[in-house]
């Protein structure tokens, strides 16, 4: 309810700027009403994006902003009825594919770093800053769909069960320094309001720290940890045979802020969590 009330009353405010840049006698709102309605916008497609990864019935979302374009401001005692409901095979799809991208953005830094020794305190803050909340918010939706040890298995692991920062760390020795140049601007140069305002719905909802901690196998830092240790690896073997026993070894002994259930691992055996997953190698 938070959720699609905050996205209505964006959609009325948007409404209230057009009209009153109509009844102030202009033909089309001035720049500066253009520019803020575009940012009200991109919110909105951030809180629904949000809606969606939690099983948010679409009709809800569309219902939501609708009401707000045509002119109506929220009313926090409505409540919303339907049949609809998305498989939660749908939605472990679609976390899992957001967790990858959150993966790949902890090899670009790992990488870029690697490449640029002298790589800017300030840019790198940034980026850390965006990894941090996209962290944070995924956590969250983890945790509001109550996703299983299996499941986190499943969404964690890439290419037939493989570590994930194994399997980051090739592609990043696929990426020239341009490459991963821009990729990292992307991260360092987002606009900090837009990242924060799915994850401050989420904190205002309830949901606590500790209930994303408990659902992320590693921090932020601990995830671009991983990768750098997997990217140190490669140049003393191509094949990235030893990539494994490097990731391994380094994540031995480090707790875990998930606790596995041992028969409800997907990690290849009873007892293994995520970070001792063993490594195939590049096939299935």
């Amino acid at each position: 309810m938070l959720l699609l009330n905050g996205i209505q009353n964006l959609s009325y405010d948007n409404w209230a700027r057009v009209e009153k840049s109509v009844a102030a006698g202009y033909d089309t709102p001035p720049p500066e009403t253009v520019e803020q309605i575009t940012m009200t916008r991109r919110t909105l497609t951030q809180l629904e994006d949000l809606g969606s990864l939690v099983g948010c019935p679409h009709s809800w979302l569309n219902f939501a902003r609708r009401a707000g374009e045509r002119g109506q401001a929220s009313d926090a005692r409505r409540l919303f009825y339907s049949p609809d409901e998305v498989p939660r095979g749908v939605l472990i799809a679609a976390l899992s594919g957001q967790i990858r991208q959150l993966q790949d953005s902890a090899g670009i830094l790992a990488a870029h770093t690697r490449r640029n020794p002298g790589l800017d305190r300030g840019e790198r803050a940034n980026f850390q800053t965006v990894l941090g909340m996209v962290w944070q918010r995924l956590g969250a939706v983890s945790h509001e769909l109550h996703v299983t040890d299996r499941e986190r298995g499943q969404v964690w692991s890439r290419h037939g069960g493989r570590h994930w920062a194994n399997v980051v760390a090739q592609e990043m020795t696929n990426h020239n320094d341009e490459q991963v140049s821009a990729r990292f601007h992307t991260v360092a140069d987002a606009n900090i309001s837009l990242v924060a305002a799915p994850l401050i719905v989420c904190l205002r909802s309830g949901i606590a720290l500790d209930d994303i901690t408990k659902q992320m196998p590693d921090s932020p830092d601990r995830m671009v940890e991983l990768v750098g240790v997997a990217l140190d690896a490669m140049p003393r073997d191509p094949q990235g045979l030893a990539v494994h026993d490097a990731v391994a070894a380094t994540t031995l002994n480090q707790d875990s802020g998930t606790e596995h259930i041992p028969d409800e691992s997907a990690w290849g055996g009873p007892g293994l969590a995520a970070p001792q997953v063993q490594d195939y190698g590049s096939e299935p």
